[in-house]
């Protein structure tokens, strides 16, 4: 590993994995009722956040960046469960959550500082967009740190524990 992906792994994944471990410790004891707990009725119940990462995480590292094996993919429907699909239980959420992380970290660590500058043309419905290997990773993060707050708020408007973030 250089020094440059050393630096990498520091920045993105160090604190990061810290803040994505309390979010799961917070999830692995929640019984489906909990899951299903929203913050408002028009927001997505704390199962379906987490879903949302997840799927969020597999899609942008699989289509952007080319990250992961067809299992990994699949974790990009979490996003949208299909219609009348039965809720993710709390140890499929964390397991999720195990999963994508370890392809994301592998990803990143074999990434130098020049590589995060690299743009990527993806087209998708007849839209090219370009994107910036760095920027897509804070994108990531950034929805993970978003996402895992609404979590937080919904535990902690409920009574339960919430993670400490």
């Amino acid at each position: 590993m250089s020094d440059d992906a050393t630096a990498l792994l520091t920045i993105f994944s160090r604190e990061w994995e810290v803040y994505q471990n309390a979010v799961s410790a917070a999830l692995a004891p929640l019984t489906p009722e909990q899951l299903a707990l929203r913050a408002a009725p028009d927001l997505r119940s704390i199962g379906e956040l987490a879903c949302h990462i997840i799927g969020s995480r597999a899609g942008w590292f699989s289509w952007v960046l080319d990250a992961g094996d067809n299992d990994f993919k699949a974790y990009e429907r979490w996003h949208k469960p299909a219609l009348g699909s039965a809720p993710k239980t709390a140890n499929e959420l964390v397991a999720g959550l195990a999963a994508t992380w370890q392809v994301m970290q592998r990803t990143i660590a074999d990434y130098t500082l020049a590589d995060l500058q690299k743009e990527i043309t993806r087209e998708r419905g007849g839209r090219t967009r370009v994107f910036r290997r760095g920027w897509v990773i804070w994108h990531v993060m950034e929805h993970d740190l978003h996402h895992g707050g609404e979590i937080s708020l919904t535990l902690g408007m409920h009574g339960l524990h919430a993670p400490d973030i």
